[in-house]
């Protein structure tokens, strides 16, 4: 791990006054597909089932609990996958001298100023298995994630590339310089080790996706089971 502070100059320096970044095409599509495949993909031995048998029409639906669980479940897939689309697609962050305000839908809007700041911290590698050739060859301007942090190391914004691309890592780092905000750079680091160091500046989710993953795989396995036991094929 290399970490370093100060004023590093950014490779591209934007001069307008205020900037506004939201998620990129590839993201808006990746979105898409991703709420399809949870929603449809995943979910297609229920609908098959629910359609192919009408079971609207069951009078077991809605009185039987154990017979509408299948059904319930698939609505609950659907409203948070929608939930968590709208908050992505619906995401805007506005950078300018003053400070940052991150917007959308389903979301409490995060406002602060560059004087409420503590420090920002921008991680060019958070080590997932990444080899050092392909380090070497990583775009100066790209970092795997960038935290903004309050005086108390507690988190007020995290700007990933992923969501919002290396401009706006760019720009938040340029108004913070331009702030007079402390800003450590760190080359690469472990999640662990992040962790350990910022504790706040990941939340579950970044700290153990493995964990999401295999929560996912199983609840769909369960419920695609629950299924076939409840409502037969």
């Amino acid at each position: 791990m290399a970490s370093t502070s100060g004023p590093a100059e950014p490779r591209v320096h934007d001069d307008r006054p205020t900037r506004t970044f939201g998620p990129p095409a590839s993201v808006v599509i990746g979105t898409l597909v991703t709420a399809l495949v949870f929603v449809v993909v995943l979910e297609f031995l229920v609908i098959i089932s629910f359609v192919g048998q009408r079971l609207w029409r069951d009078e077991a639906l809605f009185r039987d609990a154990l017979f509408t669980l299948p059904l319930v479940l698939w609505v609950i897939v659907a409203v948070l996958a929608t939930a968590v689309t709208l908050r992505v697609l619906t995401a805007w962050l506005q950078v300018d001298e003053e400070g940052f305000t991150l917007r959308s839908l389903l979301r409490t809007p995060r406002t602060a100023t560059w004087q409420q700041v503590g420090r920002v911290i921008a991680v060019r590698d958070i080590s997932r298995g990444t080899s050092a050739g392909e380090m070497l060859d990583a775009p100066d301007t790209l970092y795997d994630g960038v935290y903004v942090m309050d005086p108390a190391d507690r988190r007020m914004l995290a700007v990933p590339s992923r969501l919002f691309g290396p401009r706006a890592q760019d720009m938040v780092l340029q108004r913070a310089r331009e702030a007079q905000v402390r800003i450590d750079h760190i080359d690469a680091i472990t999640p662990a080790e992040l962790r350990q160091q910022v504790p706040q500046a990941m939340n579950f989710v970044d700290r153990h996706p493995q964990l999401l993953l295999l929560a996912l795989v199983a609840f769909y396995v369960g419920h695609n089971l629950l299924t076939f036991i409840v409502w037969g094929l």
